[in-house]
Order: C-alpha cells, then structure tokens, then sequence
C-alpha cells in the first residue's frame, strides 16, 4: 500500500505541470489571433466605352459609374481579389500589403495590382494604396527601351467594410479603351 501511495504522488505533480504549460500555449494562441485581421479586397477593372451589352455581373457598379463617368456602355474585363493579413505593429496600428497578378485576354502583357493597407487601433475604415501596373515580360523586356514596370493608376483612399469606390481610369495607349478601377473591402472573411 505505501508503494502505491509513493508511486502516485509524482504522478500528482506532473500532472499540473504538463497541464501549465498546454495552458500557456492556449493563451497564447488566442493572444496571437487577436494580432491578425484578414481583408479581402474584391476589384472590378471595367472598359468604358461604346459597349451597348448590359454586364449582370456589375449592375450595381455601372449606376455609380454612370454618375462619374459619361461614357455609353462598360464592360467587365476582370474581377481580380487581392487577399491579405494585417498585422499589429509595433507602430500601433493594423498594417499589411498584398499583390494579385492579372492577364486579360490576350494580352502579352500581364497587370498587378497591390494594395498597402493601414488602419488605427478601433477604427471603422482603413486606408489603402492601391497601384495598378503592368510587367513587361523578359521576351520583350531585352529590346525595350522603357521600365519593366509602368504604372497605370494610383490611388489612395480611406474606406469602410463593404463600401464600393471608384478608385480611378486610365488607358493603356491612346487606341484602347478606358480602363476603371473600382474597389470594394471585405474585413474579416469568413
């Protein structure tokens, strides 16, 4: 009978040690999560032009565009989503930054769109930067005489969960259509 009791005493004692630190570890991990916010940017790049199709998929967008913008008909080209994670700095604000590559059609020349994203402590909006290039391929990047890289649009915006804003236009060359850049976040996707 000792022999039991003297066996289940260290048996006792480790218990509450191995529970500690599984303890901690849970701690820590919801300490870690509250460190994150996941933000899903949804992009529309819509051509302006004389389009006479209706496009179902940006009903919604075309109303607002038609308010900035006169032209007769829009056509969505892409609907790229940039997903990212901002992270608490040690600055004291929510940041992050996140990149998405886009080919349309045919093009030889694909397009990136990056956003760089901050928000402070509590706040309701964030602010994002978003630019809007295109990446000259290595194929043609040895006989060009221009940068690999040509920035289309920036813009910078502050903006709310679920709002749509028209961010801007640009034209890739004087024969091409309008380009419209159109933004709408998502904080914490599900």
């Amino acid at each position: 009978m000792i022999a039991r009791v003297c066996n289940t005493v260290p048996a006792v004692f480790m218990l509450p040690l191995l529970l500690g630190p599984l303890a901690g570890v849970a701690g820590a991990q919801e300490e870690t999560a509250k460190d994150f916010q996941p933000v899903r940017f949804r992009f529309y790049l819509v051509q302006a032009d004389g389009f006479t199709e209706q496009d179902p998929e940006i009903a919604d967008v075309v109303n607002e565009l038609r308010k900035l913008f006169n032209f007769r008909g829009y056509r969505l080209v892409s609907t790229p989503v940039v997903n990212t994670v901002l992270e608490w700095s040690v600055s004291g604000r929510w940041e992050g930054f996140g990149t998405q590559r886009i080919v349309v059609g045919d093009s030889e020349t694909p397009w990136e769109l990056s956003v760089d994203v901050r928000s402070a402590p509590s706040s309701p909006t964030i602010r994002v930067e978003v630019t809007l290039t295109s990446i000259v391929p290595w194929s043609i990047r040895e006989n060009a005489r221009r940068d690999p890289v040509e920035v289309y649009l920036e813009a910078s915006v502050t903006i709310r969960d679920g709002q749509t804003v028209v961010l801007g236009s640009t034209r890739t060359s004087a024969e091409e259509p309008v380009l419209i850049l159109v933004l709408t976040p998502e904080f914490d996707p599900a």
